[in-house]
């Protein structure tokens, strides 16, 4: 009996909510609806929202394909040199010569390719220099545009988003950015090194001896775009994964001594002759430390003295910071590689790794706001205020080059804060994927 009494107070109580209403009816049809109206008005503020980056999306995907099969189009591919290497010829000796003799005469790799990857990376391009280059380009357009769907989803594979609308968000504004455009006209072997990486760290996170020779195999090829990837594999020392890092270095050892033994080389000689053509290069740059020293007028012995202690230290310390989230690490690693290396533009695709980081709040308080900040400047506002400032009359460059230079001060300002949030982050020992830090 007291149960009965229990659950039909129980049954009135849950009942009630409609009950109120019922001597007033016209209440009930002004409030009932409210909270179903509003989730209805946020969908189609979203819906509309994702519509709109897709058609930008849409439109900046189109022109990096309009760009990259361009009589121009491509011609950072690298197609030439590994041509060259195919046909039994040393890729670096025209371009050697053509810089001794200072350049009287025209480059003599195709679309100016200059040679300033490793022998290694010819090799692996070899099936693409089989083709004739028409074909070679439209190939590689389409490898591209896989390999950056690819990177998405291996983002989402290894650092999941919760929220599938997150996901697609971050994505469309990918795809918007001016450096995925450029680096799709420019033919750019960065989505190949960059996808690679992210897929070589999912299969070394992977138990198995078979995951960890996949892994090194993805690590090699992550390597062909080594100014972007060498720091990121950091990452792999840092967490005590150096099988793949020595499978991946066995792989590109092979590669360069067999190259060499085609040509009737010394392995070395070949390997000091690509180092030759990256030093008599102009790797300048606007945003590496190198670049800046120049621009300063200081000695390049002081930014190389700096860059070598930086690595040094980041070296030792990294192993230590067990804690740290994986993403954030990644993220910091993709930064210092852009203050390390020669980079251009289009080598902000590495920003992706930031914007991940903020998604999946491994980066918040004054870190995020920077970071927000230079993904905006990074992959549209630069290229906006660059196509300004080409209207402003004489004082368009001056408006280029203090756009420049804001870029270059919100790049190290988050490049410290994150650095920051990682030492905190390892210091107070919390859980990867877990903490929020703010200043």
């Amino acid at each position: 009996m007291k149960k009965l009494l229990y659950y039909s107070m129980l049954a009135r109580s849950v009942d009630l909510p409609s009950r109120q209403f019922e001597n007033h009816p016209e209440q009930a049809v002004k409030r009932s609806p409210s909270w179903l109206q509003q989730a209805v008005a946020g969908r189609m503020l979203l819906v509309c929202f994702i519509a709109a980056l897709a058609i930008l999306a849409t439109a900046f995907v189109g022109t990096g394909v309009k760009n990259a099969l361009a009589p121009t189009g491509s011609h950072d591919f690298q197609w030439t040199p590994a041509k060259e290497l195919l046909a039994g010829r040393n890729p670096y000796a025209d371009f050697i010569q053509w810089k001794e003799n200072g350049n009287e005469y025209t480059p003599p790799h195709f679309l100016n390719q200059s040679p300033s990857y490793p022998a290694s990376v010819y090799v692996l391009l070899t099936p693409m220099a089989a083709l004739d280059w028409p074909t070679a380009k439209l190939l590689w357009l389409c490898t591209n545009l896989c390999l950056i769907g690819l990177l998405l989803l291996g983002l989402q594979r290894v650092f999941p988003l919760r929220n599938k609308a997150l996901f697609v968000t971050i994505a469309l504004l990918f795809l918007c950015s001016t450096p995925l455009r450029a680096s799709l006209g420019a033919g750019q072997l960065n989505f190949l090194s960059l996808a690679a990486f992210i897929w070589a760290w999912h299969f070394a996170q992977t138990p198995g001896a078979a995951n960890a020779k996949i892994s090194g195999l993805l690590l090699a090829v992550a390597w062909v775009k080594y100014s972007l990837t060498f720091p990121l594999t950091l990452l792999f020392i840092c967490r005590g994964r150096w099988k793949p890092v020595i499978f991946a270095s066995i792989i590109h050892a092979a590669l360069t001594i067999a190259a060499a033994i085609q040509l009737g080389m010394w392995p070395h000689e070949f390997f000091l002759s690509s180092v030759h053509v990256v030093l008599m290069g102009d790797g300048t740059g606007f945003l590496n430390l190198v670049a800046i020293s120049m621009k300063l007028k200081l000695p390049m012995v002081l930014a190389l003295t700096i860059i070598v202690a930086a690595t040094a230290y980041i070296i030792w310390l990294l192993p230590r910071m067990k804690t740290a989230d994986d993403m954030l690490l990644m993220s910091f690693l993709g930064l210092f590689s852009c203050a390390v290396f020669y980079h251009h533009g289009y080598d902000f695709i590495v920003l992706l790794l930031c914007a991940w980081s903020i998604a999946r709040h491994a980066v918040t308080g004054m870190p995020a706001i920077a970071t927000v900040t230079l993904l905006v400047l990074a992959w549209v506002g630069q290229w906006l205020m660059h196509e300004i400032a080409a209207h402003l009359g004489t004082i368009g460059p001056m408006a280029a080059t203090l756009t420049d230079n804001l870029l270059v001060v919100i790049f190290y300002c988050t490049l410290g804060l994150i650095w920051r949030s990682l030492h905190v982050s390892s210091v107070l020992k919390i859980q990867p994927n877990s903490f929020a830090l703010s200043f």
